[in-house]
């Protein structure tokens, strides 16, 4: 996937005129089917990087794929971005809408991962400790077994790492002084 600055402010442009339009959760739903499609298809990820392929024939390829799939509102920003030589920009539009529309919502994603899977009370549990950020948690889960055990957590920019792994591996440095 291809985030740019560009991707950001297209993404920006779209969250701005679907909150205008009281469309966000329809063009949200729509940007995540746009991502998961460019991330399973190969094909249509080589057609929207080909400096071949003329933009009419990208365009109507794009407008087949989606047009009953997406808002109107939607597909007229799929055809703007092709218009204007950014379709392989798609996928890292929809990447950056999904990040600003959670941003417009007021979630968090906090990333744990974790030797085992956690039980759902044990999910429910780091969920609530964050929440004391005053945002709604989006928590994923990770499992693996590399980590031995403890868990490592990612929220935004910021990762904590209380593995048994990054112990040892201190214990090792230190031993080795």
């Amino acid at each position: 996937m291809r985030r740019t600055k560009a991707a950001g402010r297209y993404a920006q442009s779209l969250i701005g005129l679907a909150i205008e339009r009281g469309e966000l959760d329809q063009v949200k739903a729509d940007m995540e089917l746009i991502a998961k499609i460019c991330a399973e298809s190969h094909e249509l990820d080589l057609l929207l990087q080909s400096p071949i392929i003329k933009t009419d024939q990208k365009q109507k390829a794009l407008k087949t794929i989606f047009e009953k799939a997406v808002s109107n509102l939607t597909l007229r920003f799929v055809e703007l971005l092709t218009s204007k030589g950014r379709e392989g920009q798609i996928a890292g539009v929809a990447f950056s809408f999904k990040e600003l529309y959670k941003e417009h919502m007021g979630i968090v994603t906090v990333e744990v991962t974790s030797a085992v899977e956690l039980s759902s009370n044990q999910a429910k549990e780091i969920a609530k400790s964050f929440e004391k950020l005053g945002k709604t948690i989006d928590l994923v889960q990770n499992v693996d077994p590399h980590v031995l055990g403890g868990l490592k957590v990612k929220v935004g920019d910021q990762r904590v790492d209380a593995t048994i792994r990054r112990k040892l591996n201190e214990l090792k440095h230190e031993t080795h002084k």
